[in-house]
């Protein structure tokens, strides 16, 4: 189960869900948001999801695959996140001007790999 809290995302490493904000600004046709999970360690994008940024919410859906190999980092320090939206005429980032917020991937206590 996926969850957000304030700005804080949570996600059990290979768990499957969604979650979902709203999305910034006019919405027009064409307009794409891109989903993306930062390693504080590496400095590399381990997660980057896009989807069609047209409605007045933004739903972001994960497979066990997305995040089944990310290495667990529970205390939230390794990982942040940001959405950055993709407009005919601009770029805008949700979070970057601010602090990215943390995005923590949790230990589970099984292995879901098949």
């Amino acid at each position: 189960m996926i969850r957000l809290i304030q700005r804080r995302l949570i996600i059990p490493q290979g768990d499957t869900g969604t979650f979902t904000i709203p999305t910034q600004g006019e919405v027009e046709n064409g307009d794409k948001a891109i989903f993306a999970i930062f390693d504080n360690l590496t400095h590399k994008t381990v997660l980057e999801k896009e989807i069609d940024a047209t409605a007045e919410t933004l739903t972001f859906e994960f497979a066990s695959a997305d995040t089944l190999n990310i290495e667990p980092d529970d205390r939230g320090n390794r990982y942040c996140w940001d959405i950055t939206l993709k407009r005919a005429n601009s770029i805008d980032s949700y979070y970057a001007a601010f602090g990215l917020p943390p995005c923590i991937i949790k230990r589970v206590t099984r292995n879901v790999q098949e």
